[in-house]
């Protein structure tokens, strides 16, 4: 999905589980929407270690974030998911896909935009250690990271990709045939995606957010200045300054477009009518959600 793993993951938990993305039974994103508070406070309380004064505030803060989001989003997602519905018995074209990606993305994007005042205070308070604490859990994160990604050999990445995807489409459409799993090798084997330039842009956002922090630091009263570092260093997470980079990250966004709408048109009109029924469930969950 990602600041680049405590801050962006912790205000994205709520998105992501009520989005649908972390493909899970509708009764566990029940479970995870009303936990995700905790779940993100635990997120960002692992790689920052808060003081007892920060983490009430945080708490408090999250509290608010989450009580927007079940207002706010809840409903933009419900209707998202509506609009999903009614595309799924048909066949879905590459624009299709990446419309829908755009409208998750900008869903995700406003969450963002709802907590900078939020992360504008936390970064001014973050103490030296604390940014050392962040560095370290990024290293460890990033070892994680390269075992699985980068240090294997090209058929166990494509046996990764391939087991994680299928795994995804069952989730929605029910068990695939040989036919439909062809399908899905045949996008992974023509996927530009790299392990290798990838992980370089993850250190790259992690640098990044540690010397924005530094910054910060050196002049914690000025909240303006911070706001002004925290927008830059958003901006640039979400548009590389690497040129190279920015085409490879769109290049993959539209490859995921054409590979999700030929696999879904592989699919037989029982199997979608499958995708329906479990998108329409994850829709009544939000309405419930919504409404409580």
């Amino acid at each position: 999905m990602r600041w680049s793993s405590p801050v962006r993951k912790a205000l994205c938990v709520a998105t992501l589980a009520a989005c649908g993305l972390l493909l899970q039974a509708c009764s566990a994103v029940k479970l995870t929407y009303n936990k995700v508070q905790h779940l993100a406070y635990w997120q960002l309380n692992s790689y920052l270690d808060l003081s007892e004064a920060q983490t009430e505030r945080v708490r408090d803060e999250l509290g608010d974030l989450h009580r927007w989001h079940r207002d706010t989003m809840l409903p933009r997602h419900a209707e998202l998911l509506q609009t999903v519905q009614l595309q799924l018995p048909s066949a879905i074209s590459p624009d299709q896909a990446c419309h829908t990606y755009d409208a998750v993305r900008t869903q995700i994007d406003k969450v963002v935009a709802q907590a900078e005042p939020k992360l504008v205070w936390l970064a001014a308070q973050l103490t030296d250690a604390q940014t050392r604490n962040l560095q370290k859990k990024q290293a460890s994160s990033n070892a994680d990271w390269k075992k699985e990604w980068v240090d294997v050999t090209p058929d166990q990445l494509r046996e990764l990709r391939f087991k994680q995807l299928l795994s995804r489409a069952e989730t929605f459409y029910g068990a695939l045939d040989e036919v439909q799993k062809a399908a899905l090798r045949d996008f992974i084997a023509r996927s530009s995606f790299d392990p290798q330039r990838t992980y370089a842009e993850r250190l790259r956002r992690q640098k990044d957010l540690v010397q924005v922090l530094h910054k910060i630091a050196e002049d914690r009263a000025n909240t303006e200045q911070a706001r002004t570092l925290l927008r830059g260093y958003i901006a640039r997470f979400n548009t590389s300054p690497d040129a190279a980079y920015q085409r490879y990250a769109q290049m993959l966004v539209q490859e995921g477009c054409e590979g999700f709408s030929r696999v879904h048109n592989a699919m037989t009109t029982a199997q979608r009518l499958k995708a329906v029924q479990s998108v329409k469930g994850y829709q009544q969950d939000f309405l419930v959600l919504a409404a409580q």
